[in-house]
């Protein structure tokens, strides 16, 4: 029972006789060894040639010109007579037990396809920064036979998935029978390749023991900066995973189609995708950080629909970044980012989101799609960027970002910062606000709430300076709210009753953003944000003769002169709206006070709940909601009557 082993050989000539070694001492020995040599320029053909001298089951292909791996394979499974086949890389070894193991249990489980661990090793690169990056192993466990689906689907829910080629045992009939082939002329031929396998395959087994040996140097192609090359081949994948979808009757990107019979297998292939076009992102900004060569060739641009593909990629990976020190700040982030058509790298301020280290990860895994990079901006306890100072002459102000997922900024923050298309920002007296206007960085701000700007003078005293041109000339400081000379825009909710430079202001309806989001969309953002401290059955019950009341940290910001105070002012809130009502009320993220256990007939929201995302449940509905001077309550849509106190409301209370 012959097992055919294709090796293409290209330039390895000091790998080479390790990897032929690894097969000719197999213990299995009925083996057909296919050795195709793509017109390389060194010593491998030689090698090679030494070795079929004394083992005659080694066979040489000598191609005319250099065909690249996908093609080599293919040519290699043509001549392939064995009735398995095993796809080796040259630079690679194999354990001496693997084919003869692996063939047994493929005969005995009537296998199509048979995937292993890894050993890797290690040949001038860092060893420590490789095992950061890859993993031998599975994380799941996948005792028994599967089809390929069912794997794929696994693999989706654990993230197991593993492409590479030498870690398959094929049964050669059943790649022949569903003409499964390598995409000629890409990068990355990998991943089309194993997931035509599971979509096609009967019965897999994976096993835990690592059969294959796996090399990493600094020279192979997986070890290079990203090029048109990569990203080309990322189209590729993502158009053949479409083309595949489109038995199914949707596509990729298309939030349709989940309540089938198959919807666990097409959410996984979805998912799929999404790391994908998440990589190629990363991929096309590191061409485009790099200023290599961008636009694709005549491959891409001769077919209509890999044409769309990269055009999709493009918009995506617009380099945009959102400094955000709230929860709703993100929302608007990310309801941007879905409404106009690319993904975003965020900044998580941590003074002001208390769970960024917890959420981080979650924007990053649960939207892919939208969601480039995240990364924190850590507060200096040493530094106030909030106090009216002269922020040019305190260079502590400068401290700024580390990398939670994907870049490291570290040293680089304002060479990083100037490679954005846009920076925008909700507050410009932040720490990232402060620090562009100290290197004189452009950038683009955003209300920080909703409608906030009409209210800064009676909410903000600290800054009515900046309505009057004198004082504002005379201050030293950073001028915030579109007066700093760094401030190209403006974006407002509305642009009635604002005071703010008007030549500057854009409007951008955030109702209306809310609203243009698929149920899909909402579903996505929703799950970001909730998680099992929300008891969401419980919430909607609350259909009728309920009241929400939105508290503010009044004892924190000094509004209010202490806890008690503030106390009584919600005491007698609940009084005066909630005699007779179910009371709810949503804690504000900054806002210390338990109020479970001060008012414990009281339904609490968590704080760090953004109130705006309970508009994507439908079933949520409230009857009144009461706040002193949130204007975040004009953003809630499922409440019959809303009551805004004002800012002369808290008089009484001082």
């Amino acid at each position: 029972m012959k097992v055919s082993v294709v090796i293409p050989v290209y330039n390895v000539e000091k790998y080479i006789e390790d990897c032929l070694r690894s097969v000719i001492n197999q213990t299995y020995t009925d083996l057909e060894i296919i050795c195709i040599d793509d017109a390389g320029n060194d010593g491998s053909k030689g090698i090679v040639k030494k070795f079929m001298a004394s083992d005659s089951r080694i066979k040489l292909v000598e191609n005319d010109a250099n065909m690249g791996l996908a093609a080599v394979r293919n040519r290699g499974l043509e001549i392939a007579e064995g009735r398995y086949v095993y796809f080796l890389d040259s630079d690679d070894m194999i354990k001496e037990n693997a084919i003869e193991e692996l063939c047994s249990l493929s005969e005995a489980e009537n296998l199509d396809a048979c995937i292993f661990a890894a050993e890797f090793i290690y040949d001038d690169v860092n060893i420590d920064e490789m095992q950061k990056k890859d993993r031998s192993r599975y994380k799941g466990s996948y005792p028994f036979v599967l089809t390929g689906k069912e794997l794929f689907k696994a693999w989706m829910e654990a993230w197991d998935w593993m492409p590479s080629q030498p870690r398959y045992f094929y049964r050669r009939d059943f790649l022949e029978k569903n003409n499964i082939r390598f995409i000629d002329g890409i990068l990355h031929e990998d991943e089309t390749f194993a997931f035509d396998v599971l979509m096609n395959a009967d019965r897999v087994r994976v096993l835990d023991e690592a059969y294959f040996i796996r090399r990493f140097r600094a020279s192979s192609i997986m070890n290079t900066v990203p090029t048109m090359r990569n990203v080309e081949g990322c189209v590729e994948i993502l158009c053949h995973v479409d083309d595949y979808l489109a038995g199914y009757g949707m596509r990729l990107f298309d939030g349709s189609g989940f309540y089938n019979d198959d919807a666990e297998l097409i959410e996984g292939i979805r998912y799929y995708g999404s790391k994908i076009f998440r990589d190629v992102i990363r991929k096309y900004r590191e061409v485009l950080y790099h200023h290599l060569p961008c636009e694709p060739t005549g491959r891409i641009k001769s077919s209509p629909e890999k044409t769309a593909m990269f055009e999709r990629i493009k918009k995506f990976s617009r380099l945009e970044v959102f400094d955000c020190s709230s929860h709703y700040q993100i929302l608007v982030a990310l309801m941007k980012a879905m409404t106009e058509g690319y993904s975003i790298d965020l900044i998580l301020e941590e003074h002001g989101i208390k769970n960024a280290s917890d959420l981080a990860p979650r924007l990053a895994s649960m939207l892919p799609q939208y969601v480039a990079g995240v990364f924190f901006c850590r507060e200096h306890e040493e530094v106030d960027p909030y106090e009216e100072k002269n922020a040019a002459a305190d260079p502590q102000l400068a401290l700024l970002v580390e990398e939670c997922v994907e870049w490291d900024l570290g040293d680089r923050v304002e060479a990083r910062l100037r490679k954005y298309d846009r920076i925008n920002v909700f507050w410009d007296l932040g720490f990232l606000g402060t620090y562009l206007n100290i290197k004189g960085i452009n950038y683009t701000l955003h209300e920080d709430s909703l409608n906030s700007y009409k209210h800064i003078k009676a909410n903000r005293p600290n800054y009515a300076y900046i309505f009057n041109e004198e004082e504002r000339n005379a201050h030293e400081g950073v001028v915030p709210f579109g007066y700093s000379p760094y401030c190209e825009a403006v974006e407002v909710n509305d642009i009635s009753g604002i005071e703010i430079p008007v030549d500057k202001v854009k409007v951008r309806s955030r109702e209306e953003m809310m609203n243009s989001l698929t149920d899909y969309q909402k579903k996505l953002i929703f799950d970001v944000f909730v998680d099992t401290d929300l008891n969401v059955k419980h919430l909607n019950e609350l259909t009728c003769g309920t009241v929400l009341i939105l508290t503010e940290p009044f004892a924190v910001t000094g509004r209010l002169k202490d806890e008690e105070v503030q106390i009584r002012l919600y005491e007698d809130l609940i009084a005066k709206y909630g005699k007779g009502k179910r009371v709810v009320i949503k804690a504000h993220p900054r806002d210390i006070l338990n109020y479970g256990k001060l008012f414990p007939g009281v339904d609490v929201i968590p704080r760090l709940v953004p109130m705006e995302v309970l508009n994507f449940d439908k079933d949520f509905h409230i009857d009144t909601a009461v706040t002193v001077t949130s204007s975040a309550i004009y953003g809630l849509q499922n409440a019959e009557e809303k009551i805004y106190l004002g800012a002369e409301y808290l008089e009484s209370y001082r």
